[in-house]
């Protein structure tokens, strides 16, 4: 059978557009919506991002900038350091010093107390009624010691000196004092019962209270020091001896019971 020229002619065309086709690859992928880039300039993820080959980081194609927020870590948090203010300061947090020194406490007593003046303005009589106290330990509240009077004129020095002044003072109010101190009326009752007439030193019982009501309690059975402790001891063996003991037992103490 013999073939037109016409139909050759449209069998070769036909063939030229297939041909055409194949090398001129479609730039969109219609089913994904992903066009294909440069690889050297990161490759399509899908949704319109790309991947940076270099840093593996999602980025947008339009901006450059990556998509995702980068990972945070929890920053390590740590305590402040605290000290302990009897140590790293050396006061503590009342302003009473570490040191349990005589020193010490006179100087805040001065500063901090002057108006109750139980030392008569002197710092060596002060000095001489602390060297009575037991040590005791720094920041007592309470109990016969220097660490609990230096704890109060401490409080004293920054506030209420009306109540925390007499704590530091060598009565102790009740506070700086042992469980069970000499009393008072223990003390005025024996010795007026034991120091008459010209032995006696006190007006009447309310003179013996009044005196009484600032010196250092001691313990029972003190035989010297500045003591209502010695005082009540020897105004206890006065019955027997009077002459003896009175003066010892009275105000001032006749060189028995007074402070070292």
């Amino acid at each position: 059978m013999r073939t037109s020229p016409w139909m050759l002619t449209s069998m070769f065309a036909l063939v030229l557009a297939a041909c055409g086709d194949d090398k001129n690859e479609t730039a969109t992928d219609t089913s994904t919506g992903a066009t294909a880039t440069d690889p050297t300039a990161g490759s399509t993820t899908g949704g319109g991002t790309t991947v940076d080959p270099t840093t593996g980081t999602t980025v947008d194609p339009t901006t450059g900038t990556p998509t995702t927020d980068p990972p945070t870590t929890d920053p390590v948090t740590t305590d402040p350091v605290t000290t302990d203010p009897m140590t790293s300061t050396g006061s503590s947090s009342t302003g009473a010093p570490v040191d349990l020194s005589c020193d010490d406490y006179c100087a805040l007593y001065a500063s901090g107390c002057d108006d109750f003046n139980e030392y008569e303005n002197s710092n060596d009589i002060c000095l001489s009624q602390c060297a009575q106290w037991p040590l005791g330990m720094a920041g007592e509240t309470t109990g016969d010691s220097l660490g609990c009077r230096l704890y109060h004129v401490g409080v004293a020095n920054q506030v209420d000196a009306n109540v925390h002044c007499p704590h530091a003072g060598p009565s102790g109010a009740g506070t700086c004092v042992s469980d069970d101190p000499p009393l008072c009326a223990d003390y005025c009752a024996t010795y007026l019962k034991n120091c008459t007439d010209k032995l006696n030193a006190y007006v009447d019982e309310a003179d013996c209270l009044a005196q009484c009501a600032a010196w250092y309690p001691g313990k029972d059975g003190d035989t010297v020091g500045d003591t209502i402790g010695c005082r009540e001891y020897h105004a206890n063996v006065a019955q027997g001896d009077p002459d003896t003991h009175c003066p010892h037992a009275g105000p001032g103490g006749a060189m028995v019971c007074v402070a070292p």
